[in-house]
């Protein structure tokens, strides 16, 4: 059995109210460049797959892909705060999500 022990702090809230439907979604750590510290984060708020027209959710929380693949949630129905995004959504991405209405 491996055991890591890590400090976490309190992820970013994209939730405009608890109003929201996620489903299970595998985040790739394909591309991730690892931040200061050697860890791999994927922000909160992030269109996945991609900020396009494949969009498929928003990641609900950081989701550290150091160690590989991760199983984590994305909105698929609900209301997001815009400005607590890493990147604005695109027209294309706003248009396939088209169960998330972007507010704020």
């Amino acid at each position: 059995m491996n055991v890591k022990t890590e400090t976490v702090t309190a992820t970013k809230e994209i939730l405009y109210n608890d109003h929201y439907v996620g489903k299970p979604y595998t985040v790739s750590a394909t591309g991730v460049t690892a931040n200061s510290e050697g860890k791999k984060i994927v922000p909160a708020g992030t269109i996945l797959p991609a900020n396009d027209a494949t969009a498929e959710g928003v990641l609900l929380f950081d989701t550290n892909v150091t160690d590989g693949d991760r199983t984590a949630t994305i909105v698929i129905h609900g209301f997001i705060k815009s400005a607590a995004l890493p990147a604005a959504p695109a027209a294309e991405a706003k248009t396939a999500l088209k169960d998330i209405q972007f507010i704020g």
